[in-house]
């Protein structure tokens, strides 16, 4: 069977003169005595040959030539055609001079008009073919075609390119899914689909989740200090870019071309630094700055008012502080000059309190101990008492405040730090805050478009101009919205698992360097997640060609 475009446009040459006409209509011209057998007709920049040589208008001339009606066109497969009545018509003579066989009996076979179907070849018609005519339709054996270098194959009947029957088989089954798909939508059926797709390469997902996992670990040695770790941290970031882009085109532009099961891992056997690191790296910024660009001018706006306020306040409180004699201010809070200062007092309050403790019970003689007691005692123990908690408060902080100078912040100081920042942002001008926070959500809607102009176009210039992402969300519509619908369940699948791996490997966590063994196989599933919300991104795309105006 070969597929017949019925609107494509053919040439027809008539007595010198050429015309064009939808290939649906020859049929007419031969039932009005137009279109004779001999007349030379072709497709696009095909070579001419005589219209009695194309399969699809064998019928034609049959019914013409034998006054029956003229057949219709059922469908746009031209099925088997029939022979040609041995008897020709008028005009219907053959110029075997000019003919491009290479024998009598191919001659014979093709000028007496039986011209086999295309599971026979059309000059052998006792062998199979195994090849098929992308110009007239025609079967041929290995034998017959022309051979053109080791690949190319070009038909001896008509001059078009030939192709294994295989292959033009296995092209007309992706074409049935592409139109089997394209008749379904985008739906939740291709986000089940893409949570499972990684899993088919379970080799390039195991290993892939490990490399992403060791780049996300690497970016953790900034914590240890020193120029040669911010620089390893840096390229970490990159290399984990790379590889989270790298999955994210190669993903997208092979579903848009319609190869659906193909590994979503790119190829790295010719390795480039631009290709496979750099590149991805300016289209990851490119995304994030078209999606995100806002909500970080505010942000970085409001983290400028907010450390001001913070170093104008802290600056005051030292000035008070600086006038006590005798201490000093660190971090905002009166310390003692020398540590050995509190353990003097310290020690001072407990002897005085042990010698108390000894006087009254040396003078309890009688059963009501309590009573020898005066009660203008109790205020000075009670100041002292407190005086006690307070320097060993102090103590306390001093020694945190050395060690963290050491080893860095802990956790909490950590978390109560930003959490005091993230209170002073909020206490600025409510204006700044509700538009930092508009500005937050526009990015989480404007990101997955972002990634598929990345996908998509591959060029840092088209993904970092909003205005392409915005163009392509108004083009997808409703299925825009099921996009987010889709990375809105990622995303709480993500803060789950991550909430989940912390509450586990919690005592794990070091100072400084975070919850190590948490961000590892978070990591790993993260990168899970990358392949999915790639291959929801190229369903979206595929499914949408026409609205896109994607090349396939």
């Amino acid at each position: 069977m070969q597929e017949q475009n019925l609107n494509e446009i053919w040439q027809v040459d008539v007595n010198g003169t050429v015309y064009e006409a939808p290939f649906v209509e020859l049929g007419d011209w031969i039932d009005g005595g137009s279109l004779l057998p001999e007349d030379k007709v072709r497709k696009g920049n095909l070579r001419w040959i005589e219209a009695r040589k194309v399969p699809s208008l064998v019928p034609f001339f049959n019914a013409k030539s034998s006054g029956q009606p003229m057949p219709m066109f059922v469908n746009t497969t031209v099925a088997e055609p029939p022979t040609i009545n041995s008897e020709p018509s008028i005009g219907f003579e053959p110029h075997i001079e000019s003919s491009p066989f290479s024998n009598k009996s191919e001659v014979q076979a093709a000028d007496s008009g039986q011209m086999p179907g295309p599971e026979i070849c059309a000059l052998h018609t006792d062998l199979e073919s195994f090849y098929l005519c992308d110009g007239c339709g025609s079967g041929l054996c290995k034998a017959c075609p022309k051979s053109f270098g080791g690949t190319v194959k070009i038909c001896p009947l008509c001059g078009a390119m030939c192709r294994p029957k295989l292959e033009v088989a296995a092209a007309r089954s992706r074409t049935d899914q592409k139109h089997a798909a394209f008749a379904d939508g985008f739906g939740i059926a291709d986000f089940f689909c893409a949570l499972g797709h990684p899993f088919k390469f379970k080799v390039s997902l195991f290993f892939g989740a490990l490399m992403f996992a060791a780049f996300s670990l690497g970016q953790s040695a900034s914590a240890l200090g020193g120029i040669f770790m911010m620089v390893s941290a840096i390229f970490c970031m990159m290399l984990a870019n790379m590889l989270t882009f790298g999955v994210l085109s190669h993903t997208v532009d092979n579903f848009v071309q319609g190869d659906l099961e193909e590994n979503f891992m790119p190829s790295f056997e010719e390795f480039s630094i631009w290709d496979d690191v750099v590149h991805p790296f300016f289209l990851s910024i490119g995304a994030y700055l078209s999606s995100f660009g806002p909500f970080i001018v505010v942000a970085l706006i409001g983290f400028y008012l907010v450390t001001r306020a913070i170093s104008s306040q802290a600056e005051i409180v030292k000035a008070e502080l600086e006038k006590i004699p005798g201490t000093q201010v660190y971090a905002g809070r009166k310390l003692t000059e020398q540590t050995g200062d509190v353990k003097d007092v310290l020690n001072g309050i407990k002897q005085r309190e042990q010698e108390r403790i000894a006087a009254i019970t040396e003078s309890a003689d009688t059963a009501n101990s309590d009573a020898l007691l005066d009660d203008t005692d109790q205020p000075v123990i009670d100041r002292e008492s407190k005086e006690q908690e307070e320097l060993w408060a102090m103590a306390q902080e001093s020694r945190k405040v050395q060690l963290e100078s050491a080893l860095g912040k802990s956790p909490e100081t950590a978390t109560r730090e930003q959490a005091e920042f993230f209170k002073g942002f909020l206490r600025l001008a409510a204006p700044l805050v509700v538009v930092g926070f508009l500005t937050f959500i526009w990015g989480l809607v404007m990101f997955p478009a972002s990634c598929a102009v990345a996908g998509y176009t591959r060029s840092f210039i088209a993904t970092i101009n909003p205005l392409v992402a915005l163009d392509t969300m108004r083009r997808l519509g409703l299925t825009y919205v099921k996009i987010l619908v889709m990375c809105v369940a990622l995303l709480f699948l993500s803060i789950l698992v991550s909430g989940i791996l912390s509450m586990i490997f919690a005592p794990f966590a070091l100072p400084g360097m975070g919850n190590l063994p948490a961000k590892g196989l978070g990591s790993m599933f993260g990168f899970y997640l990358t392949v999915v919300f790639s291959c929801i991104l190229g369903y979206a795309l595929f499914k949408s060609q026409d609205k896109l105006q994607l090349r396939t």
